[in-house]
């Protein structure tokens, strides 16, 4: 996994998930990243409950991903999940990259809220 040292970009509001995406992979780009090379990958998902949480980090955790579980602020506060992985995101495979985490967070009642990806500094 990446180092204290590394630089994560994360998703901007305002923009279309497609927009996002190519930001990331810009950004990444300039920082010096070989897109053809895995690098680490966070994955940002919310569920409503702890066990849709859990679920779908079991999920995760199955499927090779450090998974972070981050308990509801309050009563109406969503549980977050954060995913990390080495993993190679491109402009060609993004789209479904994208789509498999939505995916999974919705068949576990949750949502995907963002991805993040690490470039050496």
């Amino acid at each position: 996994m990446a180092d204290e040292e590394t630089e994560f970009d994360a998703l901007a509001e305002g923009e279309t998930p497609e927009e996002h995406d190519l930001e990331i992979l810009e950004g990444l780009e300039e920082h010096g990243a070989d897109l053809a090379e895995p690098y680490e990958v966070r994955v940002n998902l919310s569920f409503p409950s702890e066990e849709q949480a859990e679920a779908a980090g079991s999920e995760l955790e199955e499927a090779g991903y450090e998974v972070v579980a981050f308990e509801a602020a309050g009563e109406e506060e969503p549980w977050m999940i954060r995913a990390a992985r080495d993993l190679r995101v491109d402009r060609d495979n993004v789209a479904g990259f994208r789509s498999r985490f939505a995916d999974l967070a919705e068949r576990h009642g949750g949502e995907f809220e963002s991805w993040e990806a690490a470039a050496d500094a």
